[in-house]
């Protein structure tokens, strides 16, 4: 399986509103929470104590080290394609499905804004912020899905046998056309 080394056929890499749902989320929450609870704690007791100090040293580096994992996870995306099989790395998450088990027919470019039924509702095994998803989704129509998406509304979305996928591409239509090329029966074949 060889990564494609064309750039619009890979994945829409995070926005900037992901990274600050991330920073806020994993940065700023925890330190302001256990800021709070230490400074309700020093009011209290008129000093700060040593497991105040001690939370403070854990909570820090532990808070840092978090963000930064997720963070380059969030930057970890690559579409591999080859005549057999698709595979998709977002994140943490992997799908690898066989071209002849995707229904390249039916599947196309949409909008998600026109089409709310394919938008994942349900988190089953995932990666999820505003403007990012990553990994496995129950999506609206009741159909499980492998969803590789940043913010916006254009996918592509793949039906197969077994689950969908909903991908965000650079370019979806140009990704759709290169797995259609794929699939197709060569001569002789």
């Amino acid at each position: 399986m060889d990564r494609t080394d064309d750039p619009r056929l890979q994945l829409v890499p995070a926005g900037e509103r992901a990274a600050w749902w991330l920073l806020l989320l994993v940065g700023v929450l925890p330190v302001l929470v256990v800021g709070v609870a230490i400074a309700v704690q020093v009011a209290g007791h008129g000093g700060m104590r040593r497991a105040d100090m001690i939370a403070l040293a854990i909570v820090l580096p532990a808070c840092a080290i978090l963000w930064r994992v997720l963070r380059q996870a969030m930057r970890r995306g690559a579409v591999l394609v080859s005549p057999q099989a698709l595979e998709v790395r977002s994140s943490f998450y992997r799908c690898r499905i066989a071209l002849r088990e995707l229904d390249l027919a039916h599947s196309r470019v949409v909008s998600l804004d026109e089409h709310p039924e394919l938008r994942p509702l349900l988190k089953t095994h995932g990666f999820s912020l505003p403007g990012f998803r990553s990994g496995w989704f129950r999506l609206r129509n009741r159909r499980r899905g492998f969803v590789a998406m940043a913010d916006g509304p254009r996918v592509l979305w793949l039906t197969g046998n077994a689950h969908d996928l909903l991908l965000q591409a650079r370019d979806p239509a140009a990704l759709l056309a290169r797995l259609r090329e794929l699939a197709a029966p060569g001569p002789g074949t």
